[in-house]
């Protein structure tokens, strides 16, 4: 009997063993496969980076081909940490971008990325108005939500009185701001019979009235100040001038682009036999370059001229009896230019009438606006033939902004604009602009003027 209970014993330790060992080794097992997946996982996330990496940076060098003025294959080959990239690019000239997409695979670990690339050139409009030296003048009512930066003087004329919602500066030694009411603060040489709502920074004040401080040297024609002034030893600096936002060469390229990618039509083709190329059916238009004056006339309910891209005219632009002009969709958040420019005569040719009721909008993104630029140049030659380089009558309005560093704007009656730049401005009886923030980081449907710029960047897989 006790050599039957030893052997009993044994046999239960054999199969408490056994199933210990079972145990243990599912425990080991179940341990060892969640290791195996946590280094699988953390193998294919590093696999899955360095895919990515390769892939942006396949991205990024392409793009810097352009940029750099080098000339990239359709399809091109990097190597990072041994993982291969290869980025293709497809031009849309639609929307006048290329759009760069690059692959990558580490281990089976794919990653894309894709870029858009537009060609063109931004501007800062940091001013509601921006007047060169041939100054701004206000009339009775008009008005500006917005500051106002001038070379020459800002002044009112007429009776009335109109009214700066915002800074003001008249730069330069001669600068003069004259009869102009502004809720902001204002610098100029002399501050004239203006009423001012912040502070003053002049070197001469000559009568109106200060609500806030005032920094000047002398102050006469019994000029008020309500805060506190700083007088005689306060060294008073004449504010420096400045440059337009948008250069000569930065307009030139705009149309050397159309001239390179778009089409022309001609002084002696069908559509200039008159002399002037007209429209007065709805119809789409963009990246031509037209050899005559631009006529576009609303006829019968209405006339629609869809932008697919920029214009430059030789000659004059008439927009006649309240046409809509509209950017397509299809160009997305961008701003179109259209150009008057006649190289050849600048002085009584290359100038923008906008008439009556004329409607401009734009794709509805923040940064789409229609640009109308005149190199017309007879104000900053002395006004010989006393023209308007770019001239909007009443009730025109909207996504449209104005631009002619050379020659003289003038807005008639109750229009409304977002923003005006011009060697000199005239603003018409109850005339306003509105000033929009974003006007500081427009893109333009044009190049490659500022050379390219990024429209999208993100990864795509």
């Amino acid at each position: 009997m006790i050599k039957f209970h030893t052997q009993q014993r044994g046999a239960a330790m054999l199969i408490f063993i056994l199933f210990f060992l079972m145990a243990s080794l599912g425990v080991t097992s179940s341990i060892s496969y969640g290791i195996y997946k946590d280094q699988n996982a953390v193998r294919l996330m590093f696999d899955s980076k360095q895919s990515y990496l390769t892939a942006d940076s396949a991205i990024e060098d392409m793009a810097y081909r352009y940029i750099a003025g080098k000339t990239p294959g359709a399809s091109e080959v990097i190597t990072l940490g041994g993982v291969k990239a290869t980025s293709t690019i497809t031009y849309s000239n639609a929307e006048l971008a290329y759009m760069i997409v690059s692959e990558a695979n580490d281990n089976h670990a794919y990653r894309s990325s894709a870029m858009k690339l537009f060609i063109g050139s931004g501007a800062s409009f940091n001013f509601g108005v921006q007047a060169g030296n041939g100054g701004f003048e206000l009339t009775n009512g008009s008005s500006v939500r917005g500051n106002v930066f001038a070379n020459g003087h800002v002044k009112k004329t007429g009776g009335g009185t109109a009214t700066i919602y915002g800074d003001v500066i008249s730069a330069g030694s001669t600068g003069l701001i004259e009869n102009v009411n502004a809720t902001g603060s204002a610098w100029a040489h002399t501050v004239k019979n203006s009423n001012i709502g912040k502070d003053v920074f002049a070197y001469t004040l000559d009568g109106g009235v200060t609500t806030g401080g005032a920094q000047y040297y002398n102050k006469i024609n019994g000029a008020i100040v309500n805060g506190t002034p700083e007088v005689g030893s306060v060294v008073v600096g004449d504010e420096a001038t400045t440059t337009m936002p948008i250069t000569d060469a930065d307009i030139d390229a705009m149309k050397q682009n159309i001239i390179d990618t778009g089409t022309r039509i001609t002084a002696t083709s069908t559509q200039c036999s008159t002399g002037t190329y007209e429209i007065s059916s709805s119809q789409s238009l963009g990246n031509v370059r037209i050899g005559c004056n631009f006529q576009l006339k609303k006829q019968g309910a209405g006339t629609t001229l869809t932008l697919t891209g920029p214009l430059w005219v030789e000659g004059n632009m008439t927009f006649k009896s309240g046409p809509r002009v509209v950017i397509s969709n299809a160009v997305g958040n961008r701003t179109v230019p259209i150009i008057a420019d006649k190289e050849s005569n600048r002085a009584t040719s290359s100038k923008i009438a906008v008439e009556n009721g004329t409607t401009f909008t734009g794709t509805g993104g923040s940064m789409s606006y229609i640009l109308l630029i005149s190199q017309n140049n007879d104000a900053e030659n002395g006004g010989t033939y006393n023209a308007d380089a770019l001239s909007l009558a009443q009730s025109s309005s909207g996504d449209l902004l104005t631009y002619a560093s050379h020659g003289r704007i003038t807005l008639a009656n109750s229009i409304s604009l977002n923003e005006i730049t011009g060697y000199k401005i005239v603003l018409g009886n109850s005339a306003s602009i509105v000033y929009e923030s974003g006007l500081a980081n427009l893109l333009f449907t044009s190049g490659p003027g500022g050379g390219f710029t990024i429209g999208s960047w993100r990864e795509s897989q």
